[in-house]
C-alpha cells in the first residue's frame, strides 16, 4: 500500500478513529517516560500523530514544542480542531525533508504501516533527525513479515523487520547508548 493510499484510507475512518481514541491510555505510559527523559524545552517530533492529540496534549503539559506529521488529511483536520495552536504537517514522513532535528521523535503505530523493505530506511531517517542525547520512541512489529487487517471495512497493510535485522544496524550506526534499545518490548 502507498502512503497516499494510508492517508485516504485514514480519511475514511478518522471520525471513527478519533473516538475509539477518546480518554484511552493505550501507549501513553511509555510516551510519558520518553517524554520524562528528554530535555526541557525539547523539540518534539510526532510521526503518524492522527487526530486525537494524546502525545500533542502530554508534550504541552512538559512545556515542549511538538511538530506533527500524518498522512491523512482528515485526521490532521480533527488534530487541528482540538490544537489550533500546533504545528501539523499533512505529507508523508518517507518522502519529507525536515528543516530541523528534534530532541524527542515518537513514532507510536505508525510506521508498521511501511512496506518491509522502507522499515531500516524509516528508522535510519528517524536516527538522521534526532538531536545528540536526543530519545527516540517508536513501536514496530517485530516479525518479519507483512500483513493485512481491516478496520471499520477498510483495508490497512503492515510491515515489520525482525530488530536483528536491518533495525537494528540502523539504530546502531547513530550510536544509541545500549539499555536503550530492547527488542520486542518497550525500552523502558
Amino acid at each position: 500500500m502507498k502512503f497516499k493510499e494510508l492517508g485516504k484510507n485514514y480519511n475514511k475512518i478518522a471520525e471513527w478513529w478519533t473516538a475509539q481514541m477518546e480518554g484511552s491510555d493505550y501507549g501513553m505510559k511509555y510516551v510519558q517516560k520518553a517524554m520524562s527523559l528528554a530535555k526541557k524545552n525539547a523539540k518534539v517530533l510526532d510521526i503518524g500523530c492522527g487526530s486525537s492529540g494524546r502525545t500533542i496534549a502530554e508534550a504541552l503539559n512538559h512545556g515542549f514544542e511538538i511538530t506533527g506529521i500524518d498522512v491523512s488529511s482528515e485526521m490532521i483536520r480533527i488534530a487541528k480542531e482540538k490544537h489550533p495552536d500546533i504545528h501539523f504537517i499533512v505529507d508523508d514522513f518517507s518522502t519529507w525533508d525536515s528543516p530541523e532535528l528534534y530532541d524527542l521523535i515518537i513514532a507510536w503505530d505508525s510506521l508498521f504501516h511501511a512496506p518491509k523493505e522502507l522499515q531500516g530506511k524509516l528508522t535510519a531517517k528517524m536516527c538522521n533527525l534526532i538531536k545528540k542525547d536526543g530519545v527516540l520512541l517508536f513501536t514496530a512489529g517485530g516479525v518479519d513479515d507483512e500483513r493485512s487487517g481491516e478496520m471499520q471495512g477498510v483495508l490497512f497493510e503492515y510491515g515489520s523487520l525482525k530488530y536483528e535485522k536491518t533495525r537494528l544496524e540502523s539504530i546502531e550506526r547513530f550510536n544509541f547508548r545500549a539499555p536503550d534499545i530492547k527488542f520486542g518490548k518497550a525500552i523502558f
